[in-house]
């Protein structure tokens, strides 16, 4: 039987993220920002977040707080099949609760569906690039630095906010509760199939990279 208290930090880290990232989106909007600091806002936010969520949450379900997360875990034998199903539940629900906190914050409906399209095949490679990112420096780190992962994985996910293509959503949880928003950062139904496809893409490639590398340091 899996411990509530994992499921539950899983559940909670994922609503913040995505109450976060639409949040700041809604904020822009309503301040009328500038499209380039409207960016930097909402990747400055997200970044905070994430590193106070996985510092706090992390001694308690190792903040996956993402499902390719979780699955490279899974790949990795590290995590098992009845608690990857757990925290898959677990984001998937958060995802849902986020969207809906974020948008109630601002008075909207607590569920819309995004008319915000991301397609292209630019915008494809940047996702596979930023989910490739996240993956790999997590994998990386978890062996050799893992109280560094907070703060990579916050000041990875700023980065991409800004230099990728797709605005480094990397998550296929997060990815869900953007699209059940009408905010800046949301994605369409019609966008999800091919960023679902690069974050995984991102992580078969982290796979690889990370056990090329761990193999050759063995070897050292």
């Amino acid at each position: 039987m899996i411990a509530v208290r994992p499921l539950f930090a899983e559940y909670l880290g994922t609503a913040l993220v995505v109450t976060t990232v639409l949040g700041a989106a809604h904020m822009v909007t309503e301040l009328a920002a500038p499209e380039a600091l409207g960016l930097l806002m909402i990747a400055v936010s997200v970044g905070a977040v994430l590193f106070g969520a996985i510092a706090a949450f992390g001694p308690i379900s190792g903040a996956h707080f993402n499902p390719i997360v979780s699955l490279a875990f899974l790949l990795r034998r590290e995590l098992g099949v009845a608690t990857f199903f757990g925290y898959l539940m677990a984001q998937t629900l958060g995802a849902i609760s986020g969207a809906a906190l974020a948008n109630l914050m601002f008075e909207k409906p607590a569920f819309l569906i995004s008319e915000v399209d991301r397609l292209g095949t630019g915008i494809f490679i940047g996702e596979v690039i930023a989910s490739f990112g996240l993956v790999l420096l997590i994998l990386l780190l978890v062996d050799q630095s893992p109280n560094q992962i907070p703060a990579a994985v916050a000041l990875w996910i700023v980065a991409g906010h800004i230099f990728t293509s797709s605005t480094s959503f990397t998550n296929p949880a997060v990815s869900l509760g953007r699209m059940l928003s009408d905010a800046a950062s949301s994605i369409s139904p019609a966008s999800m199939p091919s960023y679902l496809l690069a974050q995984v893409v991102g992580l078969g490639l982290a796979l690889v990279v990370s056990t090329i590398t761990k193999k050759k340091a063995e070897n050292v």
